[in-house]
């Protein structure tokens, strides 16, 4: 090999070098995206919660005052089961997970 040659082959290395070195150090950082989404969390009902106690049927046309009495008890606790399931229910509902 002449001298020319060795010089272009040295030359030909340290640029080469320098290409690779450089070519590392081109990587990107990996950018991170944060997204901010609404979630919406349902609480969960029981399902007993979700069906209150029946009223009772109404006493009949000639229906006799002792009839009347276990009517209205049966009118109060129904509504009083509904209510009692009612405020369980917003309870859960308005309780901050």
């Amino acid at each position: 090999m002449t001298g020319r040659t060795q010089r272009m082959l040295a030359w030909a290395m340290v640029l080469g070098g320098v290409l690779l070195m450089l070519c590392g150090c081109q990587t990107v950082e990996p950018q991170t995206v944060y997204v901010d989404r609404v979630v919406e969390v349902r609480p969960t009902v029981a399902p007993s919660l979700l069906h209150c106690r029946p009223e009772p049927a109404p006493p009949g046309p000639g229906a006799r005052q002792r009839e009347l009495p276990p009517y209205v008890i049966g009118l109060v606790e129904a509504g009083r089961d509904c209510r009692r399931k009612l405020g369980t229910v917003a309870e859960t509902v308005r309780a901050k997970p």
